[in-house]
């Protein structure tokens, strides 16, 4: 398959039109009419994936998060442009679906790894969801769930309550929107320090459990693709930009 054909059947799944005004998804360099046999699928488009990509004989990397957030720059001795110049230079097409992505799939499939039920958006941008748990869990029990769900040694937490019911998710930092959503519980990444202030004046529990749990998408894009392009699909290691010591 071309390169193109593949960006249309991911912008058919995730629109472009639905991304962010500060987004940069889409298409980040490449041909489209380069022939792809083999994609890698990865959660950050970096300079360590993009080597990884290539190392296993990649044609395409499709990440979540984009390299060009960063400011472009085409000189080949900054990041950026080493990024570019190892991608063009050995013939990887990228492209990155981020907000869109968000809206459509990413935290409805965080929404049914924790088993929530009736999910439907919270906020005004589409990007949060929000459902039930099926039954009513203590808090202690719920961390606990969360912890077991996303393969977390441990989260942080602000707020208190007795019982969770209701919970919103958003996978990356989702800490703007504590104001506009009603639930018990609230869980998303990378957390200042006031957001647990925040949590508290919104009477919720507000879970940290890091922008890395957004790793799911990359076996979960894998699946959705696999039925719908003919070229072989494999997924990158992802590692955490943090270690905990």
């Amino acid at each position: 398959m071309k390169a193109g054909e593949i960006v249309e059947i991911m912008e058919r799944h995730f629109p472009l039109s639905l991304q962010e005004e500060w987004d940069v998804s889409g298409f980040q360099c490449g041909h489209y009419e380069q022939e792809v046999h083999k994609i890698m699928i990865a959660l950050d488009c970096d300079l360590r994936t993009i080597r990884e990509a290539i190392a296993k004989g990649c044609d395409m990397l499709i990440t979540h998060h984009p390299f060009l957030f960063k400011r472009l720059d085409l000189n080949l001795s900054g990041y950026v442009g080493t990024c570019i110049e190892e991608a063009i230079k050995n013939d990887l097409v990228i492209y990155s679906s981020h907000t869109p992505l968000d809206k459509v799939a990413m935290n409805n499939w965080l929404c049914e790894e924790l088993g929530l039920i009736e999910v439907g958006e919270c906020e005004e941008t589409g990007i949060a969801k929000a459902g039930k748990l099926q039954e009513e869990m203590s808090l202690n029990d719920f961390i606990e769930h969360v912890k077991n769900v996303f393969h977390l040694d441990y989260v942080r937490i602000a707020g208190d309550k007795e019982t969770i019911h209701t919970v919103a998710v958003c996978g990356g930092a989702g800490a703007d929107f504590i104001h506009n959503i009603d639930v018990d519980a609230y869980l998303t990444g990378d957390i200042k320090y006031h957001a647990g202030e925040d949590s508290t004046i919104c009477d919720m529990v507000l879970v940290d459990v890091g922008h890395h749990v957004e790793v799911i998408m990359v076996e979960k894009l894998k699946e959705l693709l696999q039925e719908e392009i003919a070229a072989e699909i494999i997924t990158s290691t992802s590692p955490d930009y943090f270690r905990f010591a």
